[in-house]
């Protein structure tokens, strides 16, 4: 049978600083609940709200959260303790593990404001193919890089014929028809001058930009310089007239031209040990005569 206590004003229970402690199957409250005090403490199984917003930091008096920050802490043992933080200094949300901040697991993510990731700010998606926006917040779709990339590979159409190698034209693939590729014989082709350190090839010259410097052809091992010619073309050396003899070299055989003299060559020699002008054969038969050779 049940029991009821009435009263027409308030009803205090002052038991100084012992507990009141209520033993029953259920405790019921009809009315409002206040509860003041530094600590309340709920130790059940389940815990179940009907109310769908949760107030924290409530009568709050300053401008934000006057202790800076406000949120749900998860108790986890000897693990970590993972929280929900809001953090007034940033004003930002930080879900934490610890002290630091734990990974977010989302089957999406909606925003209608920026998304900075990583310190990186995102501000929009763009399915833009010409990336004319060229924005540095802006990612770009699988599509639109597709196409750029696309459109830049075949795009500016390069100078020359197919086998133009390509050169770099102030950013620009360009190509000459005076530098040339055969994929069949591997060639090479060059119209105009090659200069490779300090020799110079243009046209039919090979000309030396050292001051003074020697053109060394040297063959490897026994294998000799050799002057080759097409059929019906003759092979010629001409030699230009120095206006000086040219210094002994040791182990060094010299041979030039100058003006001719007794030999009647004009082509010349020097070493180490002689020097003197070679002799043209009609030459030689006269001394021959001459002195009884």
């Amino acid at each position: 049978m049940a029991k009821e206590l009435r009263v027409n004003t308030d009803y205090n229970i002052h038991v100084g600083s012992n507990d009141v402690n209520i033993t029953a199957d259920a405790f019921q409250v009809t009315g409002n609940l206040v509860v003041t005090g530094t600590t309340t403490t709920v130790n059940t199984t389940d815990l179940d709200i009907q109310d769908n917003t949760i107030v924290l930091n409530k009568n709050e008096s300053g401008a934000g959260v006057t202790l800076g920050t406000a949120g749900v802490v998860i108790e986890r043992g000897t693990s970590d303790d993972t929280s929900l933080i809001w953090n007034e200094t940033t004003d930002k949300w930080s879900f934490k593990l610890g002290a630091g901040l734990a990974d977010i697991e989302a089957l999406s993510v909606a925003t209608t404001g920026d998304l900075t990731v990583n310190g990186v700010t995102i501000s929009d998606i763009l399915d833009e193919d010409n990336m004319a926006s060229d924005s540095d917040t802006a990612l770009a779709t699988q599509q639109s890089i597709k196409a750029y990339v696309d459109a830049a590979a075949g795009s500016p159409t390069p100078g020359g014929a197919n086998t133009n190698i390509q050169y770099n034209n102030s950013g620009t693939l360009a190509g000459s028809s005076n530098f040339v590729f055969n994929n069949g014989t591997n060639a090479v082709t060059i119209t105009g001058e090659l200069s490779v350190d300090n020799i110079n090839i243009n046209a039919n010259d090979i000309i030396s930009s050292d001051t003074n410097g020697n053109i060394n052809i040297t063959p490897n091992g026994t294998g000799n310089i050799v002057l080759t010619k097409t059929t019906g073309v003759s092979v010629q050396l001409d030699f230009t007239d120095q206006g000086s003899d040219p210094s002994a070299t040791a182990s060094v055989n010299k041979i030039y031209s100058k003006t001719p003299s007794g030999g009647g060559t004009g082509l010349y020699f020097v070493n180490n040990t002689t020097s003197g002008e070679m002799i043209s054969k009609s030459k030689a038969i006269a001394y021959s005569l001459v002195f009884g050779g």
